[in-house]
């Protein structure tokens, strides 16, 4: 067959390309952060010379943590007090990097979304860790605990049966045992995070108002995600659902090839990550930088492996045990990944709860405005520290 001929074989390459290139960008770029892949590689090598632990020893020198000491506009950014790999009940490692004091009242879990890693939650760590976590002439009122869900950032990769969003909640069970094994603890999920949080709700709804004392649900949904259009216009929205199969099929079978591709199509993905995760006109270029960097370290395998439990999540019946809780609600108002709508539904669900509507921001509104989110992370962690000492009184 010669160069020219545009034979079955050819055109299925080609359309494993078009389908990897514009699945990244409808599937893939919801997606926000994720570190650089030689993170992963470093774990995996801690797995296989046996030297981490899940007892709170030090992670050797992993490259990831460049990225996470450095907020998006360059200022430097809070270092962690200690590292941890914890075990996960299948055997793959997290990485975990922690703020504050091991002996303090309450502690904070923040879980990144999808294809994201801890390094998205860079200014709220900066922040808060100054806050609450820092003695400042008083005791620090909490500490924070900040992970990467396996196959993200540092973190290790499990099989693909376990790409699911049950198995995730399985592993922050994991973590809140490993690292916080007394005292209150409040979750805070963003996207998938929060996902996880609702499906850890379902699996163990006798932990919420017992161990687990509030949660923050960030730009995240309950479900019915299947037949979001990402606000693309009709035309794009059926091209998406024509070669998305293929683009999954092509991701999970032919990595190497998908990789490929997203390099090739860089500037297409760097659009459309732009355009999907931010509503401001006037994004700063070191944030829009900081996004290309990690979006392009995250492994398409992974991609694919989590889409269709995301797609096909159903957490409704997770709401009841969040109402034993104080909850913060919160989302952008022009969030093109899953709209306000979802969050509205939550909120109509938990009459208490603190719903927050950012004005102007897209899916990634921790990142794009980080001060309204940490104002009001910072206002329910506080609430929850004063009510939990006040019950020990």
């Amino acid at each position: 067959m010669s160069r020219g001929d545009h034979g079955p074989h050819h055109l299925g390459r080609t359309a494993g390309l078009i389908g990897a290139a514009v699945g990244l960008a409808a599937a893939g770029t919801a997606i926000g952060v994720a570190v650089t892949r030689s993170a992963t590689s470093a774990v995996r090598a801690n797995q296989l010379a046996g030297q981490a632990g899940d007892d709170g020893r030090e992670v050797a020198d992993v490259p990831a943590r460049e990225l996470r000491q450095q907020d998006p506009l360059g200022s430097a950014s809070r270092s962690a007090d200690r590292s941890a790999l914890v075990h996960t009940d299948d055997g793959v490692l997290l990485a975990v990097e922690e703020i504050g004091p091991l002996d303090a009242p309450l502690t904070a879990v923040f879980v990144h979304g999808y294809a994201l890693s801890m390094a998205s939650w860079t200014f709220q760590r900066r922040d808060l860790g100054a806050q609450l976590a820092t003695a400042n002439g008083h005791r620090p009122s909490a500490r924070l605990v900040f992970y990467d869900h396996r196959g993200h950032g540092a973190s290790g990769r499990g099989d693909a049966e376990h790409a699911t969003i049950d198995q995730l909640a399985a592993d922050l069970e994991v973590v809140i045992d490993a690292r916080a094994p007394r005292g209150p603890v409040v979750l805070v999920g963003h996207s998938m995070g929060g996902m996880t949080v609702l499906t850890l709700a379902q699996r163990r709804p006798e932990l919420f108002g017992t161990r687990i004392a509030g949660v923050a649900l960030v730009s995240t949904s309950s479900g019915n995600l299947a037949d979001l259009d990402f606000g693309l216009p009709q035309l794009l929205t059926r091209v998406r659902a024509a070669v998305l199969p293929v683009a999954a099929w092509t991701m999970r079978r032919r990595p190497a090839l998908a990789e490929h591709t997203r390099k090739l199509a860089k500037g297409i993905v760097s659009a459309a990550t732009w355009s999907l995760s931010f509503a401001s006109t006037d994004v700063d270029p070191a944030l829009g930088r900081y996004v290309d960097a990690m979006i392009g370290g995250t492994p398409v395998d992974v991609i694919a492996e989590l889409y269709p439990a995301i797609a096909g999540l159903d957490a409704s019946g997770a709401v009841e045990p969040l109402r034993r809780v104080p909850v913060l609600v919160l989302t952008g108002d022009a969030d093109k990944m899953i709209p306000m709508q979802h969050s509205e539904r939550i909120a109509g669900e938990l009459p208490d709860a603190e719903f927050v509507v950012v004005p102007g921001a897209g899916h990634l509104v921790l990142l794009e405005k980080p001060e309204q989110v940490t104002a009001a992370l910072g206002e329910l962690i506080r609430r929850v520290a004063a009510e939990q000492g006040a019950r020990s009184a």
